[in-house]
């Protein structure tokens, strides 16, 4: 072979080494350089574990600071899969849901709902029981991946009290984990699902922190790296005063059992009673009973039958009737007509109507006419007098004077047919202001026979029923109108959001939300009716009878009337004390429990019985 064919030879041969070289040099380029950060985390993710600790969950206290919701030390179990082979991963799985109590599938989905990032560990169940971790512990070594960590769960220590005010946590939602996708939540976190858990969420869930563990090739931690301490959420303080929400409930309980016991409403299991402060809309107490045990929503073990249970209840224990439920608010909206009657002009203080209790077409007739047995007619009466008595006639006459349009215009003035305001979820309903365009719209589809206003619709709705539909709470922020002779605060139930320190990071300040206006004749003329409703022979007088303390109270009762086939009366009482000097306002309802001076005034006297107490009997000073 010549020398220059070797040269040639040679230097294909250098060539070729040389791209070999390059070609080395790239590929360790990209491997250490451009891609060097990816690879290393993967390496760590061969060793080191991210273990999340949640954060403390904000705590809600009353406004004398009764603990209404809080927190308790618990055992997570959570699962490592990575790094484990098939066989060891399904013996670890089939021990651990023998240990667990769960099913197979149950625990393949709470591993599949729980998985978030890869190297992350997966909770499996949370709440364990005391006994459960000793197991795990004692099998430890035949368990590579399964951890057992501390974190704090909720716990409601009143139990059901305040159950739709509170409401309840449980495991997140696809739908809700898919909406939250960018606020950091796992499949398996449990976050607030009615009440003010829901609605300030994110509020009270706080910052998780967390740990980087090293683990062993068995995921079995080794020591820990780092860690960063979580931020607990924010708690809440209420307006709520946790006596008085006791004595509501207590009292409406009491109410509805003492009603079912005399054999004639035997379905009155459920009503409402608000009462709040009216000279800032705070919220003092908000029973809907019944209620439900949020405990047990939250507990693992009892959540799926519990809820089930509570679903098929006829009575509906999850629906907030106070804020959810409508109603027509019967005589309780006869105060509303004879504002919009004395300010229009369709009457006056002093004119005297006599009242034969036939109505103006002589088809319908007062209730006194349809008692058994038949009651004389109210005669003479002046609209005071009326409201004391709750004639139907006069306002059946005051309605025509007025014209739906008037009705409809005063009502929404005063707030009715739209949200008070309050802050809640589910949030409120609205409720039916009627008039003759609604009807339209609403029976569209109906012959137009069906479609036209009729004045006898006018008269059902002067006596607060027929299309007329209201919220409980509605009906207490108008009888804060009428104890503020005029001026309606929105209702609220935070009083302050503060950090734990005690550091306020918000406080509510009272707002007007409307003002009924009216002359101070008009004032005068309506609260004089209501102050005798609850005394002398007025409707509610026999509720109110001997009441122990030297106050002043006005009220008025309502009677509701349903259809064929759709149950027993609802009963009415909203009021407010003292006169001269409002302090608290209360509205009381029960469903299918008959009339209001029967079912709702007698709930209303025990609640301000028990109010007033706090003030004339302190404790410690003896009896009265």
């Amino acid at each position: 072979m010549d020398t220059k064919t070797r040269l040639e030879r040679t230097r294909v041969f250098a060539w070729f080494i040389l791209i070999a070289f390059l070609l080395l040099a790239a590929r360790l380029w990209h491997l250490q350089i451009a891609q060097g950060q990816k690879y290393a985390a993967m390496a760590d993710g061969n060793r080191i574990r991210w273990l999340r600790t949640v954060a403390p969950r904000g705590r809600i206290f009353d406004g004398q600071g009764v603990a209404l919701a809080t927190n308790r030390a618990s055992f997570t179990v959570s699962f490592m899969p990575w790094g484990l082979d098939a066989a060891t991963r399904e013996q670890v799985l089939t021990r651990l849901s023998e240990l667990l109590g769960l099913t197979r599938p149950e625990l393949d989905e709470a591993i599949a709902k729980g998985s978030r990032y890869s190297y992350e560990p997966i909770r499996v169940m949370q709440d364990v029981s005391p006994q459960t971790v000793v197991a795990l512990e004692e099998l430890r070594f035949e368990l590579p991946g399964v951890m057992v960590e501390m974190e704090e769960v909720r716990e409601y220590p009143s139990g059901s009290l305040g159950s739709h005010v509170l409401g309840y946590m449980a495991p997140i939602s696809p739908e809700l984990l898919d909406a939250w996708s960018e606020e950091g939540y796992y499949g398996s976190d449990y976050v607030g699902f009615t009440g003010l858990e829901r609605l300030y969420e994110s509020i009270l869930r706080g910052e998780d922190g967390g740990s980087q563990v090293e683990v062993s090739a068995l995921n079995r931690p080794v020591r820990v790296l780092e860690r960063i301490s979580p931020i607990p959420g924010a708690d809440l303080i209420l307006t709520l005063d946790w006596e008085l929400q006791e004595l509501a409930e207590q009292s409406l309980a009491e109410q509805l059992a003492r009603v079912r016991d005399a054999g004639k409403f035997t379905n009155a299991y459920s009503g409402v009673v608000i009462a709040l402060d009216p000279k800032t809309g705070a919220i003092l107490a908000l029973a809907s009973v019944p209620g439900y045990d949020p405990n047990r929503l939250s507990d693992p073990a009892e959540r799926s039958s519990y809820y089930l249970e509570l679903s098929r209840d006829p009575q509906r224990p999850l629906f907030n009737r106070a804020v959810r439920g409508l109603y027509s608010p019967g005589s309780a909206f006869k105060p509303l007509i004879a504002i919009a009657a004395l300010e229009e002009g369709k009457t006056t203080p002093k004119e005297v109507f006599y009242a034969d209790d036939i109505g103006p077409y002589g088809i319908k007739r007062c209730w006194t006419l349809n008692n058994a047995p038949p009651l004389p007619p109210h005669g003479n009466i002046t609209v005071a007098d009326a409201i004391k008595v709750s004639c139907n006639d006069f306002f059946w006459e005051l309605g025509l004077r007025l014209g739906i349009e008037a009705i409809a215009q005063y009502s929404r003035d005063a707030g009715f047919g739209s949200p008070v305001g309050l802050s809640m979820y589910p949030s409120e309903e609205t409720g039916i202001v009627p008039d003759p365009e609604w009807k339209r719209q609403r029976f569209s589809r109906r012959p137009r026979s069906e479609q036209i206003w009729y004045p006898m619709e006018t008269m059902d709705v002067a006596i607060g029923q027929g299309f007329l539909l209201v919220t409980p709470m509605q009906m207490a922020a108008f009888y804060m109108g009428i104890a503020n002779r005029g001026t309606i605060y929105t209702p609220y139930l935070v009083e302050r959001i503060q950090y734990p320190t005690g550091e306020a990071i918000e406080t509510a300040e009272p707002e007007v939300a409307r003002v009924i206006s009216a002359t101070s004749v008009t004032w005068d003329t309506v609260i004089k009716g209501m102050i005798e409703v609850v005394e002398g022979n007025g409707t509610g007088a026999t509720a109110f009878r001997r009441f122990p303390y030297p106050v002043k109270i006005a009220g008025k009762t309502g009677s509701v009337q349903l259809g064929p086939g759709q149950g027993d009366a609802h009963g009415w009482f909203g009021g407010f004390a003292p006169v001269e000097n409002p302090e608290i306002v209360i509205v009381a309802f029960v469903e299918h429990g008959g009339g209001g001076a029967t079912a709702a005034a007698p709930i209303v006297r025990q609640f301000l019985e028990g109010y007033f107490r706090r003030q004339y009997e302190p404790e410690g000073e003896g009896e009265s």
